[in-house]
């Protein structure tokens, strides 16, 4: 019982860490979108971060108790990695477009790339 428990606590562990690189482009994201924007909505970012895996990781405990211990991964992880990969391209696409704009001079642009 006490290594499965260990186990539930460092799948969360992964799980939350996973969540929180979400939170962190999902603040980049906002940042970068919405400049004067005075809410910046921590609270969500709080339950993103360790609302979301608890949820998902008591599932996955109460599915595996229930069903068979067969070692299997919850896909979730796959799904904050995709959402991730979304908001670094859409980062990206908008630090090459605040850099191409005609505020920054024309020799700065290849120093920032």
């Amino acid at each position: 019982v006490g290594c499965k428990a260990i186990l539930v606590f460092f799948q969360y562990g992964v799980m939350a860490n996973f969540y929180w690189l979400l939170v962190e482009g999902l603040y980049l994201h906002i940042l970068l979108v919405l400049i004067f924007s005075p809410n910046r909505h921590f609270t969500i970012y709080l339950l993103i971060g360790w609302g979301i895996p608890t949820i998902f990781i008591i599932t996955w405990t109460v599915t595996r108790i229930i069903l068979e211990d067969t070692g299997q991964k919850s896909p979730l992880y796959l799904f904050s990695l995709q959402v991730n990969f979304i908001l670094f391209i859409s980062i990206i696409r908008i630090l090459l477009q605040k850099l191409r704009s005609p505020d920054v001079g024309g020799n700065d642009q290849s120093q920032y790339k």
